[in-house]
């Protein structure tokens, strides 16, 4: 079982990560007692990216290179 942070949008439940689910999968929904704020999810991944950024420059050449060559998608390894 997992689970997956979602909002109501007045017509629909849209859940922010669907890579989760499978076709047919039987679901749970359940719905608390806060509201969903879009906007500090949005400034959740906008700190994040902007620590990303932060990284560009402090690796060489040669090790953006290794790390791009060496890399292995979790599917990959199976």
């Amino acid at each position: 079982m997992v689970a997956v942070n979602g909002y109501f949008d007045g017509n629909t439940c849209v859940a922010l990560d669907t890579s989760q689910f499978r076709p047919n999968q039987r679901l749970v929904i359940t719905a608390l007692d806060e509201d969903f704020d879009k906007n500090a999810i949005t400034e959740e991944k906008k700190a994040a990216l902007d620590e990303l950024h932060g990284i560009f420059g402090m690796l060489t050449h040669e090790e953006a290179e290794d790390i791009r060559n060496n890399r292995v998608n979790f599917k990959e390894r199976f």
